[in-house]
Order: structure tokens, then sequence, then C-alpha cells
């Protein structure tokens, strides 16, 4: 008995499915403007570090697939070094509702580059396309007087970064907890 060419025992468990989630990551003078923003989050804001993104990032779609990093993270590999870096602009700071709080965001003012090469990518490595809500992630489970205070003449917003570079998330279907980064791969390279 065969599965896609591969023999199977009746005794050989299949490989769990996963989802791999590929996530654009700003460059170095992006991720410095954030974590100055962080600062003031937590300073002058009142977010709790433990609320703020550990890597901020840009979610594109992803792919779920039996399990195998290797195969996943060639795939991705084969396609970026086709790829130019992109360059985000931001439109300042937003929010989404949730269960438990609110999660600030940074909005993209540009989502025409990142939604083409979302759906380029995807092609590439046979993944989902869905509807995307393109941001960047601040913090997670705030107040809404976090938002407001966010509003602050004084706090200086990131304008724009270049993302080239990907983090690959990875997390078992059906699997409680945070995603797992299994590699982060440059554009070009």
């Amino acid at each position: 008995m065969t599965l896609n060419g591969t023999p199977l025992s009746l005794f050989d468990a299949l490989p769990p499915r996963c989802e791999y989630y590929p996530v654009l990551i700003p460059d170095q003078n992006g991720q410095e403007e954030i974590s100055a923003l962080y600062e003031v989050m937590v300073n002058q804001v009142g977010v709790k570090q433990s609320q703020l993104t550990k890597m901020p990032h840009i979610s594109i779609d992803g792919v779920t697939c039996p399990e195998n990093d290797e195969k996943v993270l060639e795939s991705i590999k084969a396609f970026l070094v086709t790829q130019n870096p992109i360059l985000i602009d931001f439109t300042g700071v937003s929010y989404f509702p949730g269960r438990g709080g609110i999660t600030l965001t940074l909005g993209i003012q540009n989502p025409v580059p990142v939604l083409e090469f979302n759906k380029l990518f995807m092609s590439a490595i046979q993944g989902k396309i869905t509807k995307l809500k393109l941001h960047l992630t601040l913090a997670r489970y705030v107040n809404s007087e976090h938002f407001e205070r966010m509003k602050q003449p004084d706090i200086i917003y990131p304008k724009s970064c270049i993302c080239q570079s990907v983090a690959v998330l990875k997390k078992r279907v059906g699997e409680k907890g945070a995603y797992v980064n299994i590699g982060v791969i440059q554009f070009g390279l």
C-alpha cells in the first residue's frame, strides 16, 4: 500500500499535519524604530511588557501539510531567492477588537505589493490565499484606554520599513499554544 508513492506499513502512523506560516520581518532599522515605540508604549502608555509582540512581523498566508520542516523550508528558500525586499509604509496606530482586550497594530498604507507577493508566494508553496487584513501587531490583550493614550501627539510612529526576510512559524494542527519559529530566510540569497 502507498500514499503519494510512499510505502505505508499498517503499523506506521502518518506524519502529523502542521500549519506553516511565513511572516514578513522588518529590517534592522524598522526593528529599532519598533523597539523605541515599545519603550514609549510601556513607559508612557502603560502597556505591560508581556503584552508586546515578541517578534514584530506582518502576517501573510501559509500552508497546512504533513510535517516536513526541511521540505517546507527548501520550498520557501527556492521562492525567496527570486524576490526583492518589500517597502512597507505604515499608516499609524489602529486596533482590532478581541476577547480579553484589543490588539494594537500599525496599519499598512501600501498593501498591493504585499498582496501580490503573497499571491506568488502561496502559489509557489501550494498555500491557501485568504483575505488578509495586513498590519503589524504591536501588542495584544490591552485595554481600549491604551489605544486612546496612543493618540498623544508626541508619540512617534515608524513611517516605513523594508522587509527582506521571512520567519517561518510552525504549529501542529489542533495543538494549543504559540507557534515556533523554525527558521529565518533572507530574500535573494
